[in-house]
């Protein structure tokens, strides 16, 4: 699609311009891309785990452009690899911690994720925290979840693979081939994520997730494309992508939206072929939307579910309903011994933006649910309401191909459950949305 498609309208729900699309309309109406959940047919049960995100080190050496940790959770404006405001876990403190919040949910099953920082520059932290969960908490098995750049994998593997053994899940953060990604996350090197995703392989019981997260000069197109690689060799199992936080709007909104339909357009078609041979390509967060409305189901929450105080990220001893916010928005503390304690707080007022957007009347609420409270709290009001349209603008794209969809998936007979089980499980462990 041309640029020229998009224009910008002299009206709009804010004092910013709105995209016009030449199908939706007006990007900034609530009302421009409407989800339409009464024809729903299929069912499905949903993994509802207790996540408990554990960052194990602040320290990182990767310089990603827009890195959230330097630039929102706690201020950075060098390198992190040898200073970082941010301490580095005791682990038997934070394991203590961890088996105490798994204790307040009975009836759930946990997961374990370990954050940074870059949390493989600490395995040895990682694999004592381990070691105090299996000790303290024997009522059910625990799931672990590894976030990382993926540059020390191979490292690791080698020097600790019992650890790599026990991952559930490992989310690793690849921008694009090499040109592209090395551009934006500096300190690594795509060749040798290729060989720590490749000497892991054999390792790993767990699925591999490639998170790319785009910035105004990237192309979806061309992490699509390092993805499909890796996933035809068998490296990685799931692809996710995320609009970078950040507070400065775009500097050409229209050209990055005319773009992004360009790319996604592109994607649903390598989607929709791998649907026609009865392949659920593993795209998390556009299967989840697929489920959300062919299942009639609604997130009831933001995208993350921050405000829900279910579940629970550990830093430097405090307590945090996303690791991602600012550091004084802890909710609680943990003393030496493991003890939580909690403050008094308002999760809720972390969504009070959705009442400013009129995320309630939005035609794609059921699906966004608001997106993410990071940009909400950290970013600029213009940048927020660019997210809005585009949000809409994505998820008109893919809704233009559900009849077909829905077709095919009654054509092979697959259930919303195998849909959900092989990729749209994964969902909740990423940003949600894109």
């Amino acid at each position: 699609m041309d640029t020229a498609l998009f224009s910008k309208s002299a009206t709009s729900l804010t004092d910013n311009n709105n995209l016009i699309h030449d199908r939706f309309g007006n990007l900034g109406r609530l009302d421009a891309v409407l989800i339409n959940q009464n024809g729903a047919h299929l069912q499905y049960a949903e993994f509802d785990p207790t996540s408990i995100h554990l960052t194990v080190t602040g320290r990182c050496y990767a310089r990603c452009q827009g890195c959230i940790n330097a630039t929102i959770t706690s201020p950075c404006h060098s390198s992190r690899a040898e200073f970082t405001p941010v301490a580095d876990t005791n682990p038997k403190r934070d394991a203590a911690a961890i088996v105490n919040l798994l204790g307040e949910h009975p009836d759930k099953e946990g997961v374990i994720c370990f954050y940074g920082g870059e949390p493989l520059l600490a395995p040895q932290a990682i694999m004592e925290v381990m070691a105090g969960i299996d000790a303290g908490f024997t009522a059910r098995p625990v799931k672990y979840m590894l976030y990382t750049n993926g540059d020390l994998l191979e490292a690791t593997g080698a020097g600790y693979p019992d650890l790599i053994n026990r991952l559930w899940l490992v989310s690793v953060s690849i921008d694009g081939q090499r040109d592209q990604h090395e551009r934006i996350r500096i300190g690594t090197s795509l060749d040798r994520i290729h060989k720590g995703l490749t000497s892991i392989n054999p390792l790993c019981p767990g699925a591999v997730l490639m998170w790319s997260t785009l910035r105004e000069e990237q192309s979806l197109a061309d992490c699509f494309k390092e993805f499909m690689i890796l996933y035809e060799q068998g490296v990685a199992d799931q692809f996710f992508w995320h609009w970078v936080e950040t507070g400065e709007p775009f500097a050409d909104v229209a050209g990055y939206a005319a773009r992004y339909e360009r790319e996604l357009s592109m994607i649903m078609d390598v989607y929709v072929d791998h649907l026609r041979q009865g392949i659920i390509l593993p795209l998390v967060h556009v299967n989840e939307l697929i489920l959300f409305v062919l299942a009639g189901v609604s997130r009831n929450s933001s995208g993350c579910g921050v405000e829900l105080a279910e579940n629970y990220d550990l830093i430097d001893g405090k307590i945090h309903s996303c690791a991602d916010l600012p550091p004084e928005l802890a909710i609680g503390s943990i003393d030496e011994h493991g003890n939580i304690h909690f403050t008094p707080h308002d999760l809720l007022a972390l969504v009070s933006y959705k009442d400013k957007l009129g995320c309630y009347h939005c035609g794609v609420h059921s699906y966004c649910g608001g997106r993410c409270p990071v940009q909400a709290h950290a970013g600029s009001p213009l940048r927020l309401t660019q997210y809005c349209q585009l949000m809409r603008l994505h998820v008109g794209i893919v809704l233009e191909r559900l009849d077909e969809i829905s077709a095919l998936i009654k054509q092979h007979e697959l259930t919303a459950q195998q849909i959900y089980d092989s990729s749209a499980i994964y969902a909740q462990f990423t940003d949600v949305t894109p």
